[in-house]
Formats: C-alpha cells, sequence, structure tokens
C-alpha cells in the first residue's frame, strides 16, 4: 500500500498481508513483485495513486467503478491522462444503480 506515513506490516489471520510503502509508483511496483515474485499485483486507492500508476503507464487492466455524485466533487481522474485510449480497450457497463464499470485492458 502507499502510504505517506510508513509503518509494520500488517499480516491478517488466513495469510493476507499488508505492505506499506512511501515512494514513487514503479519503486511501490517493484517491491510489491519483490514481494510475490510470479503473483499478480493488484492496486487500489484513489484518483491520485491510479493517475500516477497510469501516468507511468505500469497498468495492463483496470476497473474502475464510478458512483453518480454531483458534479464539481470528488478528485479528477482523467486530468493529463490523454491518449489512454490509444494504449487501452476500453468498455463500459452500467448497472441499475447508476454506478458505471469501465473496464481497461493494455492493447495488444
Amino acid at each position: 500500500m502507499l502510504t505517506s506515513q510508513p509503518r509494520e506490516p500488517l499480516h491478517l489471520e488466513g495469510g493476507t498481508s499488508f505492505y506499506f510503502f512511501d515512494g514513487p509508483a514503479d519503486a511501490a511496483l517493484a517491491y510489491a513483485r519483490e514481494l510475490a515474485p510470479g503473483t499478480d499485483v493488484r492496486i487500489g486507492g484513489g484518483a491520485t495513486t491510479v493517475r500516477e500508476f497510469l501516468a507511468a503507464d505500469l497498468i495492463d487492466e483496470l476497473h474502475i467503478a464510478i458512483a453518480p455524485i454531483v458534479l464539481g466533487r470528488g478528485e479528477r481522474l482523467w486530468d493529463g491522462l490523454e491518449g489512454l485510449e490509444e494504449r487501452f480497450n476500453i468498455e463500459s457497463v452500467t448497472s441499475p444503480s447508476g454506478v458505471i464499470h469501465l473496464m481497461l485492458w493494455r492493447r495488444g
């Protein structure tokens, strides 16, 4: 987990562990791959985290759930990420609740 407050790892019953890292996206991904060699690495976070990983071209697949809110609130996810449609296939699905699911996956 990216954090601005470094802390000790959190180990849960059942084997799940959370490691906390304070640094840039590429270094965080390298650290995660070191901790879990040969497995998928999942990134969770807010708009700032997702934008940082997308800008650094470190994401292969992305699922974003967008909840309907009043315009003008929240963080802007897509600022500075022009051209994503050239790097990713994009599909959107709207659920009955109004939540929009965007799926992006790297082209070729």
